[in-house]
């Protein structure tokens, strides 16, 4: 997450939809007073080699972090401040987020799930679900603009206009460029669109 009070933003960051490489991409832009959350050590390295502001004034309370949902950053940074700045976040297929987090966590060498058992781990289902509260409050989209993962150039693009800024969007986590479709057998897809129906059907995404 990221609150710039230099340019007016809050960034709300999902999961598994290039959120570190945005929030890298808007770091480099941020004022010392900025609060700018914690990512992951490798990444820190990416983020401070490409000229990003590191973590700063996380220390909030409610403490400050990474995957923050609206609720919480209106409590750290307050209402009339929330309403006054451009609030955004980016949402992406579930079909796709659940197969770029299984890749994710195959690459540990102490992973052993296959696909369909982890489609079927209630866990981790709830924690990717997790994306449509993060922007949501009482059920209702509360950010200015959910961007989609898959128009993510136009995204970056309308991003750099609104707020006047120049944003060149490193590559922090690279893909497999396998189509998600590839790892789904019999059941998974119901199991995903169950589980995420409402971002389904609130965006019309399709498997």
């Amino acid at each position: 997450m990221i609150a710039s009070h230099a340019h007016r933003f809050v960034f709300v960051k999902t999961r598994k939809t290039a959120g570190t490489s945005l929030e890298i991409a808007l770091s480099r832009h941020c004022g010392p007073e900025d609060v700018v959350t914690r990512i992951s050590p490798e990444d820190e390295v990416l983020r401070a080699a490409a000229g990003g502001v590191g973590p700063q004034n996380d220390d909030t309370d409610p403490s400050s972090y990474a995957h923050m949902g609206a609720r919480r950053v209106i409590e750290v940074i307050g209402r009339d401040t929330w309403d006054a700045y451009f609030t955004f976040a980016v949402e992406r297929n579930p079909y796709d987020v659940v197969a770029s987090s299984y890749r994710y966590s195959a690459r540990k060498p102490t992973f052993t799930k296959t696909f369909a058992e982890f489609v079927r781990t209630p866990r981790r289902m709830e924690r990717l679900a997790l994306n449509e509260r993060l922007y949501r409050l009482d059920g209702r989209v509360v950010v200015d603009q959910v961007y989609r993962y898959e128009e993510l150039p136009a995204a970056v693009a309308d991003i750099s206009s609104r707020l006047g800024l120049s944003l060149d969007l490193p590559h922090a986590k690279q893909g497999s460029g396998v189509h998600y479709r590839e790892l789904y057998g019999p059941g998974d897809a119901e199991i995903v669109a169950e589980r995420f129906a409402r971002t389904i059907s609130h965006f019309g995404y399709r498997f």
